[in-house]
């Protein structure tokens, strides 16, 4: 189902030469727009008595178990992960379990109560985004095809 809502949106600035706007601009609005929900998601997290990267990570081992995946979607090192695994594991939101594929490694995983703060920030999260308030579903497809593909493109 697409949702349609009046636009409020205002234009960003133009080149002055095509009315276009730049590669530079539009770099510039991505940026003010990640860290907008940057800061909607550490005020959620905060709620919880979690940082924005916490909340990340617990998100995150919903999806992946192993260190290195996990360290490769949040953009950090192993190390790190391992430090912010054992301080949610310290908070009673993820439990470290043998895995399936050999049960000599242990791998994270949320517990019910880590699922439940992960769907409550989850829920602010739809409820306050601009991804959720501004765009209609048609437009959250769009941008999200358009950020995978500047995603996947070779880093210089």
């Amino acid at each position: 189902m697409t949702t349609s809502r009046p636009s409020t949106r205002t234009t960003p600035p133009a080149r002055k030469d095509t009315g276009v706007p730049s590669a530079r601009v539009a770099g510039e609005a991505l940026l003010r727009v990640a860290q907008r929900l940057e800061r909607l998601l550490g005020g959620l997290a905060a709620e919880h008595g979690l940082t924005a990267f916490q909340a990340r990570a617990l998100r995150a081992l919903h999806d992946t178990s192993s260190q290195s995946a996990l360290a490769r979607q949040l953009g950090c090192t192993a190390s790190r992960v391992s430090i912010v695994t054992g301080e949610l594991e310290a908070r009673g939101l993820v439990r470290r379990v043998a895995a399936v594929s050999d049960r000599r490694m242990r791998v994270a995983r949320p517990t019910e109560e880590g699922s439940r703060v992960v769907d409550a920030i989850g829920a602010g999260l739809n409820a306050r985004s601009p991804l959720s308030t501004a765009l209609s579903e048609d437009e959250v497809v769009a941008l999200y095809g358009l950020l995978a593909e500047v995603e996947a493109a070779p880093e210089d």
